[in-house]
């Protein structure tokens, strides 16, 4: 880690990212980033010029919704990437209770990221406890974004464009669907099952089809019936075989003729 920064604390931790709360010199509060990648993206980031690229790009992302990356580097020795961005106080947006209000408004924000963005924007974490919350004076929400440093710079070694394999489209619909429904406590969709393969969307007239239920009482009566109507028929044909042996069939008399 370079010396020019002071390490106060450890803020999260996970087996991709450690963070903590760091002061420049000049005492400006910090957010310092030290990534974990793969042995291979670390080696293909030390490839000449490849590291500098990745961060010069990174750098140059500029948004108001977006935390903005002042410096980085890769360490002497395992050659893991950091990089430092302005500390800011705010909540998490999974910590925060928002109004319907406020989630049109969060909307409008994150469609402004993803229009200025571009491609870059598949690379923004759209994971809520990633992404801080700041109150104006005036009590309005303003999200702040940030980067998935381990992505860019993982696919940035790979020679991949940052985020790609990500629909940032489709990141901030399903964001926007959490919020209404673990904020505003909506019931969640329970998608019925379909009995034929991708028709619902085709045929909504099929949505929410249920099988038919097993007619049992029927099937049993049906049976019912023909076990009565065997039974009869098996009584009557004792019965004529019993008449028969009783009264048993006269030779008629075959006249011939003289």
């Amino acid at each position: 880690m370079p010396s020019h920064f002071q390490v106060q604390d450890l803020v999260s931790q996970t087996s991709e990212m450690l963070v903590y709360r760091a002061l420049a010199r000049d005492e400006t509060p910090l957010v310092l980033s030290r990534l974990r990648l793969e042995g291979d993206a670390v080696g293909r980031l030390r490839a000449a010029g490849v590291f500098d690229q990745a961060l010069g790009k990174l750098k140059s992302l500029n948004h108001a919704y977006l935390r903005k990356v002042i410096d980085g580097a890769q360490e002497d020795g395992e050659g893991y990437p950091w990089v430092t961005s302005l500390w800011m106080e705010g909540k998490p947006l999974s910590e925060c209770r928002v109004e319907e209000k406020e989630i049109r408004m969060l909307g409008k924000q994150f469609h402004a990221l993803l229009a200025d963005l571009g491609d870059s924007a598949n690379a923004v974490n759209f994971d809520p406890d990633h992404i801080l919350t700041v109150r104006t004076p005036d009590d309005q929400l303003h999200a702040l974004f940030s980067i998935d440093y381990g992505r860019w710079f993982d696919d940035w070694s790979s020679g991949r464009s940052p985020g790609s394999g990500k629909s940032a489209t489709a990141e901030v619909r399903k964001l926007l669907e959490g919020l209404a429904v673990r904020q505003l406590r909506l019931p969640k969709k329970v998608r019925k099952q379909d009995p034929i393969p991708f028709v619902e969307e085709r045929s909504p007239a099929l949505t929410g089809y249920e099988p038919p239920r097993e007619p049992w009482l029927g099937r049993v009566m049906a049976w019912l019936g023909i076990l009565i109507s065997l039974g009869v028929i098996a009584w009557l044909t004792w019965q004529g075989t019993s008449r028969t042996k009783e009264n048993p069939r006269k030779e008629i008399p075959v006249w011939k003729s003289r």
